[in-house]
């Protein structure tokens, strides 16, 4: 232990890893050198960037948004990136943009949720849109284990609560 006699992180701490992208804007607003801007979304630039996740941390999750709005299912384009993503060493992808919730499946040694619906949004023209999803993912000697699907719902002000 450290001195002060408390744990020592660097053996009971669990490092996450949270990588963020977005494949539905114009390459011209990717971060530079000097200059602010989105992640890089090329797929080879994610898989470079996940290997260098992986030597760093336990679990390894990337946010993802993409997808068609309103689809309640997921497109072949969104299936074949989190695929590869998973192949890569991502634990977990979390997907949004749908506005509604789509599937949630266990790929190889991954969880991939593509789309999460809404959280907190002025879409109350249907059912669809006013449902969302949070994940509990656990964690067993430093995987996910599995992950527990948590259904919310949006009131007419539009704040989330917890289905029972």
């Amino acid at each position: 232990p450290p001195p002060g006699g408390g744990p020592n992180l660097d053996t009971c701490a669990l490092r996450v890893a949270f990588l963020a992208y977005t494949n539905l804007y114009p390459e011209g607003l990717v971060a530079g050198e000097g200059r602010p801007g989105v992640s890089d979304a090329r797929l080879e630039n994610v898989l470079e960037r996940i290997a260098e996740a992986r030597g760093r941390a336990d679990v390894v999750v990337v946010s993802y948004h993409w997808g068609d709005e309103y689809q309640t299912t997921s497109n072949s384009s969104q299936q074949k990136i989190a695929r590869s993503l998973i192949d890569a060493g991502t634990d977990l992808v979390i997907g949004h943009h749908s506005h509604v919730v789509q599937e949630v499946e266990k790929y190889k040694d991954g969880w991939i949720a593509y789309s999460l619906g809404n959280f907190v949004f002025d879409q109350d023209f249907s059912e669809e849109t006013m449902r969302g999803l949070m994940l509990r993912a656990f964690v067993r000697g430093r995987k996910i284990s599995r992950v527990e699907q948590v259904p919310i719902r949006i009131s007419k002000t539009f704040q989330p609560y917890v289905v029972e």
